[in-house]
């Protein structure tokens, strides 16, 4: 589901880029559904934290521990795009878009704070990056569960619906920070309420869980995401369809599922956060071959795809997993001097690997 998610995002980026670069369209024209590969995302992310539960039990300081995990998975590799898109925009500014450079926007980005970019729209200078401002705020709340020693249910069905409310009614003159108020925070809570169900053996049968999937999967595709405050119900709701259904069959079909597809979701974070300078490059190369209508989408979508998902494979493999065995092992070895127990193994199966 990582690999359908992420292929989703890159495919709706694809047209994006076709869109800013070539025909200089606006984007609300055309199909816009890949982005709910984002809302799956979103609804894996509350499912993943909550199903690996069982490997902090017992351990003192969960919730330092859980943040270090989610520090050594999403935070290094983020970084080191950032620091590479801020390089590439200070020496090509051509090859990419919407690239305002403000200390304070810089400040925020490696901060996972919410900043204007300037045209009105709370993206960092990594733009992907926005949805890692909501994961990254999510992350501290299940922290925070996690330190209450709280069901992360029972605590996190009140706040991030109170979240939502308050995004629902934020006005565009609050700080800038207050845009993680969003109704897509509600998104966390389907995968968590749907591991709780997981975890009790309440899942759908193999019949009802195809049915979610695929009535999920083309509701995704289908229905428009307007208006935005809803897009928890319109993407959301659909997206948890897509994820329960998948969950629930992932016995019957977990096994017969090929090798590359299940490397393309363990690769998806690396593909994530790549894909932009792949497009960002091929847009650039596109513009400057004069490639025009349905001939040059048909490139952006077949390029950006088919180059996109090979780099992020050698990412994952060259960069992000280098960086996470660093970061575990500096853990492992600062808990052996200090003569405690070694407190970051990586969750086998889906926390390992999870966005």
């Amino acid at each position: 589901m990582r690999a359908v998610a992420a292929m989703l995002v890159v495919l709706h980026h694809s047209i994006s880029m076709w869109l800013d670069w070539i025909v200089k369209q606006p984007l609300a024209r055309h199909w816009t559904n890949g982005a709910a590969g984002v809302d799956i995302f979103f609804v894996i992310s509350g499912f993943v934290m909550t199903i690996s539960l069982p490997g902090l039990a017992g351990k003192p300081n969960k919730a330092g521990v859980f943040l270090w995990r989610r520090f050594t998975r999403i935070v290094p590799l983020y970084w080191v795009a950032l620091t590479l898109t801020i390089a590439q925009t200070k020496l090509n500014p051509t090859a990419a878009l919407h690239s305002l450079l403000t200390p304070w926007r810089v400040a925020a980005s490696y901060l996972f704070i919410p900043a204007n970019n300037g045209r009105g729209e709370m993206f960092p200078v990594v733009t992907v990056g926005w949805t890692l401002n909501y994961e990254v705020f999510f992350y501290f709340l299940f922290a925070a569960a996690l330190a209450l020693n709280v069901s992360p249910l029972a605590f996190l069905t009140p706040v991030l619906t109170a979240v939502a409310l308050v995004g629902m009614m934020r006005p565009a003159t609050w700080p800038d920070f207050t845009a993680l108020a969003s109704p897509m925070v509600i998104e966390f809570l389907f995968g968590v309420i749907l591991a709780h169900l997981a975890t009790r053996r309440k899942l759908p049968g193999a019949a009802w869980a195809a049915v979610l999937l695929v009535t999920g999967f083309l509701t995704l595709m289908l229905m428009p995401e307007y208006p935005a405050s809803l897009r928890f119900l319109t993407w959301g709701l659909p997206a948890a369809a897509v994820v329960v259904g998948a969950a629930a069959i992932e016995g019957q079909i977990g096994g017969r599922l090929p090798k590359w597809l299940l490397a393309a979701g363990d690769a998806s974070y690396a593909l994530y956060l790549t894909h932009i300078f792949v497009l960002s490059h091929l847009g650039n190369a596109l513009q400057k071959l004069h490639f025009t209508g349905m001939p040059a989408l048909a490139m952006a979508i077949v390029l950006g795809v088919g180059i996109s998902f090979p780099v992020g494979l050698l990412v994952h493999r060259y960069v992000e997993k280098p960086l996470m065995t660093a970061f575990k092992k500096r853990r492992q070895g600062a808990r052996e001097a200090s003569g405690a127990p070694a407190a970051f193994p990586i969750t086998a199966g889906v926390g390992s690997e999870s966005l």
